[in-house]
């Protein structure tokens, strides 16, 4: 039985990553980013995720040898400066909680599913169009999986949250993770508001 935010999720990031061809006012009124509306530090983020397709999971992994959902996660974002940590589960309680609809997503969220481990213990890069970059135990490698897809299915209705985890500066060539905004003194922020979705 689905519980009531997996319907609610499954009904929107379908109508995000296929809307109804006969409905003009949905397809205005939902936008949510794709790779080519990426900006600078979003693109590079899946650019370098992108490099990784196929690479073999291994549970532990965390070097391009093999990844497992985190540490693939973890790789990527690091090679951009931003430090997270290492589990699904500690991922997921970083950042700011996003509310799952038609115009809330954005490349580099991270979205964390519910598998027999813990309602966190799965965890992707979005990357736009209704679609997820992750290191997949099941297919044993990097992959996109399509959320509208029958496989995509399988992680909608399994979807407990989504974090983002990249603040965008006001002029979106810099990116900084939003847990340092509490280090910094309040006159040094010069940051665009992290649910903005451009």
């Amino acid at each position: 039985m689905l519980s009531l935010v997996s319907v609610i999720s499954v009904n929107l990031i379908s109508a995000v990553a296929r809307p109804d061809p006969d409905s003009a006012l949905l397809r205005a009124a939902t936008r949510v980013s794709s790779a080519s509306d990426a900006v600078a530090p979003e693109a590079q983020l899946l650019a370098t995720a992108k490099r990784y397709l196929g690479t073999r999971y291994r549970l532990g992994g965390t070097k391009p040898s093999a990844f497992d959902c985190s540490g693939f996660v973890r790789f990527v974002f690091a090679r951009h400066g931003v430090q997270l940590p290492r589990t699904a589960r500690e991922q997921a309680g970083i950042g700011q909680r996003i509310v799952v609809g038609p115009d809330s997503l954005r490349v580099g969220d991270l979205l964390f599913f519910r598998t027999k481990r813990g309602a966190a213990s799965h965890v992707a890069i979005y990357a736009g169009g209704g679609r997820i970059i992750h290191a997949s135990s099941g297919s044993r490698r990097v992959r996109y999986d399509d959320l509208a897809s029958a496989r995509g299915r399988w992680f909608i209705e399994r979807l407990t949250s989504v974090r983002r985890v990249l603040l965008l500066t006001s002029d979106r060539r810099e990116a900084t993770l939003l847990s340092e905004l509490d280090k910094r003194p309040p006159t040094n922020i010069r940051l665009a508001h992290a649910a903005t979705v451009q």
